[in-house]
């Protein structure tokens, strides 16, 4: 299966898009992203452009708050806090990869003394 282009720039987390795309890919209406905007679980990036413009970082949690709000039947509001807890567990796992990245990994030494006495089989 050959990836399009197109799928790939809203992977792009310094990219932004404009509302009705958000709201196609998230499958959500515009009023519904105007009121997660409201509850301020979205922030567009500029607050005077005419069509809204997002960041494209929010996609993926946004789809997986929405896929959730499908599964156990949740209203706007809790997509909201889910949205919120979803992009803070993802900033908090960005965090521990970077912390892991400079430390060094464990070395597994040979094993010192006596070895392990052993049963001899029949």
């Amino acid at each position: 299966m050959a990836t399009d282009v197109t799928d790939l720039h809203w992977l792009d987390p310094h990219r932004s898009i404009e509302q009705g795309e958000l709201a196609t890919m998230c499958s959500l209406t515009i009023a519904e992203l105007d009121e997660l905007v409201e509850y301020g679980a979205l922030l567009p990036v500029a607050a005077d452009a005419a069509p809204r413009q997002f960041s494209a970082a929010c996609v993926a949690p946004l789809r997986e708050a929405v896929r959730l709000r499908g599964y156990y039947d949740l209203d706007l509001f809790t997509v909201s806090l889910l949205l919120g807890y979803l992009q803070r567990i993802d900033h908090l796992e960005h965090q521990l990869r970077a912390l892991h990245a400079h430390v060094p990994h464990p070395q597994v030494l040979p094993r010192e003394g006596p070895t392990p006495w052993r049963e001899p089989h029949a």
